[in-house]
């Protein structure tokens, strides 16, 4: 049964969701249309590696973490939220961007060990400052690195400059480039990007199915991991609390983003799968538990072949 094989870890269970990954990628570029051109080819392939890597990276933050059991059930749910989203699947930007974020959040989880606190600081900021290149209002997840210092060392004043520092550096870096290959400066209107509270490109019918599955996931997943929350231990609770917080930011992006075609929901998937996760390693009713994961793994396929 899926609820027994998924509540494993074997190498088995990677494969298999990289495989139901990689066919729902192939059917999302297909109907997009695919470019016999090298540097298509190049980029797809690129893409492939960009939106299975997080998948091994989340299981491994979420079981480093004590976020969840020794299963696979995060992946699987990983899987099925970015699927719904077909058209992130096609978005190099917003795939490059979610890699490296994840890499940051990684660094921030880490700061609880107390152990090279100012470089995983500035690791989490460098690699927050990268994704903002690739899609600029990830910038917003700087605010998770500043709630880290807060909860595990906001003494060392600074900690606090760390991350203003790691920005600046990556602006630099980026004028550096421009002004190697194209002779121009990165300028900061270049760099920001705009803001919009549109939500008109939500309402057609390419992607109200899947906003709406999504906002359903949303409601009844977090609904379940706040009421789990009181009964974790004072040791976990901080933790907890940045995956919340890197929920609510995702949100955020999402509201202010300027272009509105559901590749910028992709961000809600990583928080979402840890805190969906709560939900499916709950002991209640076994077949229940089988149609739900049926229904995780067949909604992909109705948004994207219908």
């Amino acid at each position: 049964m899926l609820s027994s094989f998924f509540s494993k870890s074997k190498p088995i269970n990677y494969i298999a969701v990289a495989l139901y990954m990689g066919v729902l990628f192939s059917i999302a570029h297909y109907k997009k249309g695919f470019e016999v051109e090298s540097t298509y080819i190049l980029k797809v392939i690129a893409s492939v590696f960009l939106y299975i890597l997080p998948m091994l990276a989340l299981n491994f933050v979420a079981q480093k973490n004590d976020l969840t059991n020794k299963g696979t059930f995060t992946i699987l749910l990983f899987a099925f939220l970015t699927t719904i989203l077909p058209s992130s699947l096609t978005s190099f930007p917003i795939l490059l961007s979610n890699i490296l974020i994840l890499l940051a959040v990684q660094n921030i989880l880490h700061l609880r060990n107390e152990k090279h606190i100012k470089a995983k600081i500035f690791n989490a900021s460098i690699c927050i400052g990268l994704a903002s290149l690739a899609y600029f209002w990830s910038i917003g997840f700087i605010a998770l690195v500043f709630l880290g210092i807060l909860y595990f060392e906001p003494n060392n004043y600074r900690n606090w400059l760390i991350p203003g520092i790691g920005i600046i550096m990556i602006y630099v870096f980026a004028n550096c480039f421009t002004l190697f290959f194209y002779d121009s400066f990165f300028t900061f209107t270049t760099y920001v990007d705009s803001v919009s509270f549109s939500f008109r490109e939500y309402f057609t019918k390419e992607s109200l199915f899947s906003v709406g599955v999504l906002s359903i996931c949303i409601v009844f997943f977090f609904s379940i991991y706040l009421i789990k929350f009181g009964r974790k231990t004072a040791n976990t609770k901080p933790i907890l609390r940045v995956v919340i917080a890197y929920l609510i930011v995702a949100i955020a992006i999402a509201v202010i983003a300027p272009e509105k075609d559901t590749s910028e929901l992709f961000f809600l998937a990583t928080p979402l799968a840890l805190i969906g996760t709560t939900y499916l390693e709950m002991n209640y009713n076994r077949f229940a538990k089988e149609v739900n994961i049926w229904i995780f793994i067949l909604i992909p396929f109705t948004i994207l072949l219908f």
